[in-house]
């Protein structure tokens, strides 16, 4: 069984500005009031995440600049529970970039997430989105919107 949480926004910058932001983990408390994360986005790179009600170690699975970033975690075993998180940049003809923010959660446990986030509607995700969205074009520069 999988549980699937899929947001979406179109920022109004190029994707490389948005992957600036996006990457720059210890800014998130500037913009994000959904999570804290420390580490860096290199691809088997173990970050601490901080989520309001808990925290996790997800190791970077992908990490493509201004492409997508990928990243997943498990608790105890992915039979038990897998969390995989993308967020994925596109650049569209009028110079601004959609992003899609992806997480599936599967394993045993899964129906459990899936009413813990059902309670909170997406939990947090189209926030995330809407923070960061105000953050890049805030800082944004001309350059950054070709």
């Amino acid at each position: 069984m999988s549980y699937v949480i899929k947001t979406e926004i179109d920022i109004d910058a190029s994707k490389e500005a948005v992957w600036d932001v996006l990457v720059d983990f210890p800014r998130y408390g500037e913009w994000s009031n959904f999570s804290r994360v420390e580490g860096t986005a290199r691809v088997g790179n173990r970050l601490s995440m901080k989520m309001p009600g808990f925290s996790f170690r997800p190791t970077v699975t992908v990490a493509e600049p201004g492409e997508r970033l990928q990243w997943s975690g498990t608790l105890i075993s992915e039979r038990l529970f897998l969390g995989r998180h993308s967020f994925i940049l596109r650049a569209d003809p009028d110079g601004t970039t959609h992003l899609t923010n992806h997480e599936e959660f599967s394993g045993a446990l899964t129906t459990l997430v899936q009413r813990f986030t059902k309670q909170g509607g997406d939990n947090g995700y189209t926030a995330f989105n809407a923070g960061l969205k105000r953050h890049v074009e805030d800082r944004a520069t001309p350059q950054d919107r070709t």
